[in-house]
């Protein structure tokens, strides 16, 4: 492997949240990070992000935590009736799940209603634009992914001529460094007895072979704002002690493998 796009999902979900992709930026190996726009932290991790060189900041697409940007009534099916997003996994326990289809979750009836989710997805990347003075450097979907979120986002993405994550996940020379000590759902539990730094070096490892290699995250710290919007909590601060890990760093090194953002292989996709 010559480079590696780690990435960490969720900046501005909740300030600790913030505060632990910074640190994992400033002193770790995280170049890539996604913004959550519609949060009550949003604006103070955008302050704190913006002025950092070397690094992408994407837009995360977030359609199951805090409330839309769009104006509640014009997106009733998103929302409950306290105008907060409704879960994926409410979505995934009230819906009939069909199959998968790769990253795409397969429900008889889709619960992303199209033109509520086309008008909240734009509304996102513009609330972006507003926070950061600039379009996102990448387009990424958070927790659930349908044929209707999808759509949704090739045709937002296609409009601001963003770089969609999806896309260089399925190209031919990007590999996925898999991630399987992460399920769904994840119980507290498990979240602490699971060993991220000893998995993510066995996974790279096994992936030298590939030129560059791709991987997600989501690191942070953990405070009471994060409790009451996702229950996939504790193995963030475990994803951020590797990312900031000194045996992480030595391996990569020992390798040569360069740490590169979405800019840097625009021209290998």
């Amino acid at each position: 492997m010559e480079k590696l796009l780690f990435q960490s999902d969720d900046y501005g979900i909740s300030d600790a949240v913030s505060d632990g992709i910074i640190k994992g930026i400033k002193e770790g190996i995280i170049r890539n990070t996604g913004l959550f726009v519609n949060m009550p932290s949003s604006l103070r991790a955008a302050n704190m992000i913006k002025d950092i060189k070397g690094i992408n900041v994407g837009i995360d697409i977030n359609l199951v935590a805090g409330r839309p940007v769009s104006d509640t009534k014009l997106v009733p099916h998103l929302v409950d009736e306290n105008g907060h997003f409704i879960s994926s996994g409410q979505r995934m326990k009230n819906g009939k799940i069909l199959g998968v289809n790769g990253l795409e979750i397969i429900f008889e009836e889709d619960p992303y209603v199209y033109e509520e989710t086309l008008l909240e997805t734009e509304n996102q990347v513009k609330r972006f634009i507003e926070l950061m003075g600039r379009k996102p450097d990448y387009f990424h979907p958070h927790s659930l992914m349908t044929n209707n979120t999808e759509r949704c986002a090739i045709e937002i993405a296609k409009k601001y001529g963003i770089l969609r994550s999806v896309d260089v996940m399925k190209s031919a020379n990007i590999y996925s460094i898999p991630c399987d000590w992460t399920p769904k759902p994840f119980p507290l539990a498990d979240q602490m007895n699971t060993d991220v730094e000893n998995n993510f070096l066995k996974a790279l490892s096994l992936s030298l072979d590939h030129k560059i290699g791709y991987f997600i995250c989501h690191c942070g710290h953990v405070d009471a704002d994060l409790l009451s919007e996702t229950t996939y909590t504790l193995i963030r601060t475990k994803d951020l002690a590797c990312a900031l890990s000194d045996k992480v760093k030595k391996f990569l090194s020992d390798n040569n493998i360069e740490l590169v953002t979405y800019s840097d292989i625009k021209g290998e996709l």
